[in-house]
């Protein structure tokens, strides 16, 4: 077992010493061992034969016109001869990709976040990208380690099954006029779940016959994610729902419901009825869902902040949801479509671009990180620096069956707040059932 270890860092280590031309040309690459006498080796050349490369997005939203912004126009721009077509399943079923593997037209590319990403070796359908690093010369010490090992780690041999392209993350978002109406103080980046409740229990009141809520959670997967949790113990890969941080989550979904006046929220009561004054969402979609609103003529007085902290995980604010790239091994454009997304990953211009319009990037270099947000007039004046402040919890482990079994753990919670459980007979009867299933599955 030690002498496998050894050798998979080894492999990692090597890997991660190649180099890409930051001129885009074909670059050179070497191995810090190897002698300087060496020949170096010449990154792959592609063909430039026009290509078309087929993208679906699984399970994850993803507006047309995006994907053209921050994808398809970044890699024509690199390489003219690669085009890029979104295959939206949102827009039509004949685009999810267990119809299009069924018609016989399985996506080149694949995008998806991480909660997703081990769903997809169901399907057969990555391909193994270790070798088109080592073909193509892709510096991977310029990746995020997290993020990378996200595409790693649901592999069983030290596959690379994924790239990643940016991150998001949940964040506290709050109205200010709700806060200056009661005289509470706006939330700080510090905050612990006990100081926030204790701000809830301040917010949610019926102020001139109308009910104003205090914040609105999601349920019990996202507020386990807060901190990392898994829905699976690693060393066997069964469900292991009854733990002892899941029943913290659960009794903290469960304080904060128990607020009056403090359950069946929507983000429309943030910002269209404006009477719930703060909700934890992902950043990305929160403030897409704001500046729709804005445009459509809502003025909200609203800033974000850090998620609040427990109080024996200190430092550690909110779940990391990074978005990658799989390539089909079916695909008969495989360099081109590894070339397309590890430019994606890798390109300094691309990933600024993300960065600037509010995507956190996923490349380490420090002045790409500080571009965060810049080009979004509705991020001026925020607190844009709460996104960086405090370390997001480690990727939880995950495997093939994460989709069966999660509705199960939402169903946990869920009877928890209806009353039709406690935490520990929920907790109990939801990893019952998610074990259940996957034997089922299995069968």
């Amino acid at each position: 077992m030690k002498t496998k270890w050894f050798l998979q860092v080894a492999v990692w280590v090597v890997m991660s010493t190649m180099l890409i031309s930051c001129s885009g040309k074909p670059g050179v690459t070497t191995d810090p061992s190897a002698s300087k006498t060496e020949d170096v080796q010449e990154a792959k050349q592609l063909s430039s034969e026009p290509v078309t490369l087929r993208v679906n997005n699984w399970n994850t939203a993803f507006q047309q016109a995006e994907f053209d912004t921050f994808f398809a126009e970044p890699v024509r721009k690199k390489y003219p001869f690669i085009t890029l077509e979104y295959l939206d399943f949102t827009k039509s079923s004949a685009n999810t990709l267990e119809n299009l593997m069924a018609a016989g037209n399985t996506p080149d590319i694949v995008f998806t976040d991480h909660p997703n990403l081990a769903g997809l070796l169901e399907y057969k359908y990555p391909q193994d990208l270790n070798g088109y690093v080592l073909d193509f010369g892709v510096d991977l010490k310029q990746v995020d380690l997290q993020v990378l090992e996200g595409g790693r780690s649901i592999g069983s041999s030290w596959e690379l099954l994924a790239l990643p392209v940016y991150s998001d993350r949940m964040m506290w978002f709050y109205n200010k006029d709700a806060f200056d109406r009661f005289g509470v103080p706006y939330p700080s980046d510090d905050m612990t779940w006990d100081d926030a409740i204790a701000t809830f229990k301040r917010l949610s009141r019926v102020d001139g016959g109308v009910q104003y809520s205090a914040f609105r959670t999601i349920n019990l997967l996202m507020t386990g994610s807060q901190w990392g949790l898994s829905l699976f113990d690693k060393q066997t890969g069964r469900p292991s729902f009854q733990t002892d941080d899941w029943k913290k989550s659960l009794a903290l979904l469960q304080e904060i419901n128990s607020i009056p006046g403090n359950t069946k929220l929507t983000n429309e009561d943030f910002y269209q009825k404006q009477t719930l004054a703060s909700l934890m969402q992902s950043f990305n979609i929160m403030v897409n869902l704001l500046d729709t609103a804005e445009k459509n003529g809502q003025k909200i007085n609203w800033d974000v902040a850090s998620l609040p902290q427990f109080k024996e995980k200190p430092g550690i604010a909110g779940a990391n949801k990074p978005l990658y790239f799989m390539v089909s091994s079916a695909s008969k454009h495989k360099d081109q479509a590894f070339a397309a997304i590890s430019y994606l990953m890798s390109s300094k211009e691309a990933q600024t671009m993300l960065s600037e319009n509010g995507k956190m990037p996923v490349l380490a270099a420090k002045d790409v990180q500080q571009a965060f947000g810049k080009k979004l007039n509705i991020l001026q004046g925020k607190n844009v620096a709460a996104v960086y402040k405090h370390k997001m919890a480690d990727l939880p482990y995950t495997n093939r069956y994460n989709r069966l079994v999660l509705l199960e753990m939402i169903g946990a919670g869920n009877n928890v707040l209806n009353g039709t459980a406690d935490i520990n007979t929920a907790l109990r009867d939801a990893e019952e059932r998610a074990n259940k299933t996957i034997d089922a599955k299995k069968n």
